[in-house]
């Protein structure tokens, strides 16, 4: 087996083998190091495990964090539970509580009013909200009103620690600024990760071994999960016509998991050049052949079902023809497999995005808009405090809180199954965060993707020239905001 894993993962697995709950440790100011990887840059002598911060006693200040109201349970947690997650991140909070002398609160609201009181609170002056951890396309539309600083001027924090998403440094950080960052702290952006899911039992019934080892060696691509699904098809019914009572062997929800696929085959939509500078990349040969190889993958082919093929749609739809043995392949994210998988008899496993093909060196994948994503307040009156304490809050998600996600959501305890460990971070390591997606606000080109394949339309270039225009405006208007940061501020 080929194996090719980051930084992150042999920490992680390191940090599996021994323990759930290692004590957490500090960093340093972050170093702009967008044009090298992240897992060169720390020295073998350093413990990448430690965080290396410095003491501080911040006297029981009140540290404030925004979050919508349904994922304040991730943020806080009162008391120990029994619940294997909600314990770990009570202690995650203990453990930094009793550091440095503070005490956690939160600032909740919906999804649609969140955003509102968030700007309406900087926009004033106001100093009550320490940390955003709040919806990335939401947040990504206020970063346009300049509202949140530059995460590469808050001191202690450490974007080369496996804590922190590569993806920040890759492609959220534009020529030193980086205004929205991924870190541990926001599990909703591992759970809310795009992902393939199998079902071990049906995958042997028809043949179909060794997928790890085929995902490990870069065999997983779109033809290959074609021609593993593509003649795994029962009338279950016996109906004559496809329906969601039969089985399949790959089914798909239409919309953002149809997006995915941009990413996973090597895409973009805005992306830095050669000399740091971003563009524009979306509209190219390949995005179009992109289109058409999924129009045919998943409507010419018996045993793979999407429910645009449905009378109505259902977001879950997938997930409930998985959980009643009717898929052997589907669409998800990491998160189902902790919630609605949690009583599924069946075992099952969970993949990558497939890749364009062989050639393609890194699988890739991306998280569903419904993730947070961590900005500063400009009105933040103590940056260091809110470095301090923003990098440890993601270094002890990261060794206590994410290991036991992992545990719940492979269903075996992590140091009985290292190959299933890895995978999950392979997983989690390929997530690429496009700045053309999270700072879409819903006026760019993000969603233009899943509309054209849930419609079988495989006229790309028809789709782009009705809204070339508009999008192109919006993006130059984003390139612009990055390209004059440091002279503004």
């Amino acid at each position: 087996m080929n194996n090719k894993f980051s930084a992150r993962a042999i920490c992680l697995l390191l940090l599996l083998s021994m323990t759930a709950s290692a004590s957490c440790g500090g960093a340093e100011t972050p170093t702009d190091t967008s044009s090298d990887t992240v897992s060169d840059t720390t020295a073998p002598e350093v413990d990448p495990l430690d965080d290396n911060l410095p003491e501080r006693d911040y006297g029981g200040y009140t540290f404030t964090v925004a979050t919508e109201t349904e994922n304040e349970w991730l943020v806080l947690q009162d008391e120990e539970t029994g619940d294997v997650v909600e314990d770990a991140i009570y202690k995650r909070n203990i453990a930094v509580e009793e550091r440095f002398n503070v005490q956690f609160d939160t600032v909740v609201d919906s999804l649609s009013e969140l955003g509102k009181l968030v700007q309406s609170s900087i926009m004033a002056g106001d100093d009550d909200i320490d940390l955003c951890c709040t919806h990335v396309v939401n947040t990504g539309n206020l970063a346009m009103s300049d509202i949140f600083l530059n995460w590469y001027d808050i001191p202690y924090v450490d974007f080369s620690k496996p804590w922190w998403a590569r993806s920040t440094v890759d492609d959220l950080s534009v020529d030193g600024v980086c205004i929205l960052a991924v870190g541990d702290f926001a599990l909703t952006a591992l759970a809310n990760t795009n992902c393939v899911m199998y079902n071990k039992r049906l995958a042997e019934e028809y043949g179909i071994t060794d997928l790890y080892t085929l995902a490990f060696d870069g065999g997983w691509t779109i033809d290959k999960v074609r021609e593993l699904t593509k003649d795994i098809y029962v009338d279950v019914d016996s109906s004559g016509n496809q329906n969601n009572q039969d089985l399949f062997g790959y089914v798909s929800t239409s919309r953002s998991a149809l997006n995915v696929f941009l990413w996973s085959f090597g895409g973009h939509v805005l992306k830095a050049n050669s000399n740091g500078e971003l563009e524009l990349v979306y509209h190219n040969d390949k995005t179009a052949d992109m289109v058409t190889k999924l129009c045919s993958f998943f409507y010419d082919n018996e045993g793979i079902y999407i429910n645009s093929k449905e009378p109505t749609y259902d977001s879950l739809f997938s997930i409930y023809m998985f959980k009643q043995n009717q898929a052997v392949f589907i669409n998800s994210v990491i998160g189902n497999s902790l919630t609605l998988l949690r009583d599924m008899k069946d075992d099952y496993g969970l993949l990558p995005y497939p890749k364009w093909d062989e050639n393609q060196d890194e699988y890739y994948t991306m998280v569903d808009g419904s993730h947070d994503i961590l900005c500063v307040p400009a009105t933040a009156s103590d940056p260091e405090r809110t470095g301090i304490i923003t990098e440890a809050l993601c270094a002890e998600s990261y060794k206590k809180v994410v290991p036991a996600y992992y545990e719940v959501a492979l269903k075996t305890k992590y140091t009985r199954d290292d190959e299933s460990v890895q995978m999950l971070d392979l997983i989690s390591n390929s997530r690429v965060f496009d700045m053309g997606y999270v700072y879409d606000a819903w006026k760019g080109a993000s969603f233009l993707f899943q509309e054209l394949i849930a419609a079988n339309n495989t006229n790309f270039e028809s789709k782009w020239a009705s809204k070339s225009s508009a999008i192109t405006e919006y993006y130059n208007s984003v390139i612009e905001y990055f390209k004059s940061y440091k002279s503004t501020h």
